[in-house]
């Protein structure tokens, strides 16, 4: 998955259970009181933007699903941010240009534009 990358459960979707993930920094709430997180999963790869689903079961409970292994994962289409990728080394990256990216790769995919990465 490259930089600045999305997801969602329509297009296969990626984990989003807090228990698959590690190095998890929050960095701020989306517009709709979202919780952001940047982190990585726990069989590495680059640094991801994204919420936790167990986070979301309190607050926006439609967007979550739980998966026949009993990991959740999160619609983000039901959100208002997108789960990204951070390019290269992300710790020359903001909080706020994360949490920017992942709200701008939202409304580009709810125009349709933004095709789920798997």
């Amino acid at each position: 998955m490259g930089g600045g990358s999305s997801s969602s459960s329509s297009g296969g979707g990626w984990g989003s259970d807090r228990r698959l993930k590690t190095d998890i920094r929050r960095l701020g709430s989306s517009a709709q009181g979202i919780p952001v997180y940047a982190f990585r999963y726990i069989w590495g790869g680059p640094m991801f933007v994204g919420t936790m689903a167990q986070d979301l079961l309190a607050i926006r409970p439609e967007a979550v699903i739980e998966t026949a292994s009993g990991y959740y994962m999160v619609d983000y289409d039901k959100l208002d941010i997108a789960m990204i990728s951070l390019p290269g080394d992300a710790s020359s990256v903001t909080a706020e240009a994360a949490m920017a990216l992942a709200t701008r790769a939202a409304r580009i995919r709810s125009r349709g534009s933004v095709q789920a990465a798997m």
